[in-house]
């Protein structure tokens, strides 16, 4: 009996100890043509400190001129072992690395890009977020290099609000002109042909 319990012990041990999910704005742009879509994030802390930051069910999104929306599956992206710095109650994370983008379990969907990508080796992610609680700001680069395709994408805003994180002063937010690189970093001079966030929208600068 006791060794039975040792086992749970360990297990429960073993498994996450933190999870936060985040539904918000998610912007795509496949080689510089964007889209809007609504998307959930989670982000998990284990037992070691180290984070996973899950996009499950991702998918390219367009809306036709009927107004039907075409969805194509990429699949479930998922960033772990993720170490973490915590500042001021925001924690910032990064990655850059290849992963095997799995398929995703959206009935909706009837095929997913991932398994078929997963054939020809892992494919390149970099991902760089800042999260408290109740927000989440994230952009990830994902190099389709052999689509020959480069999908940029931005989650969430990446200004912060202090207290009650979904209550925001929206005549503040959209008005402000506050211009922000794609890490989310705030910019005061700005470069052509560049992307930057400004009032929480992404534009290219020509």
């Amino acid at each position: 009996m006791k060794i039975i319990v040792s086992l749970i012990f360990l297990l429960l041990s073993t498994l996450s100890v933190h999870a936060n999910e985040y539904t918000d704005k998610l912007t795509v742009t496949v080689n510089g043509s964007g889209m809007e879509q609504q998307a959930t994030i989670s982000i998990t802390q284990d037992n070691e400190g180290k984070y996973t930051l899950a996009l499950n069910n991702f998918c390219l999104e367009s809306t036709e001129e009927d107004g039907t929306v075409t969805r194509i599956g990429v699949g479930n992206i998922v960033l772990s072992g993720i170490e973490g710095v915590t500042t001021d109650g925001i924690t910032s994370i990064t990655y850059n690395d290849g992963i095997y983008i799995t398929a995703g379990d959206d009935p909706d969907v009837a095929f997913w890009m991932g398994p078929t990508l997963a054939e020809l080796g892992p494919v390149p992610i970099e991902m760089e977020a800042r999260f408290n609680n109740t927000q989440l700001y994230c952009v990830i680069h994902i190099n389709l290099v052999v689509l020959d395709q480069v999908i940029d994408v931005v989650f969430g805003t990446p200004e912060f609000t202090s207290g009650i994180g979904s209550i925001r002063n929206t005549a503040t937010t959209q008005h402000n002109n506050q211009v922000y690189d794609l890490s989310g970093r705030k910019v005061t001079s700005l470069n052509r042909r560049s992307l930057y966030i400004i009032d929480g929208k992404k534009v290219m600068i020509h």
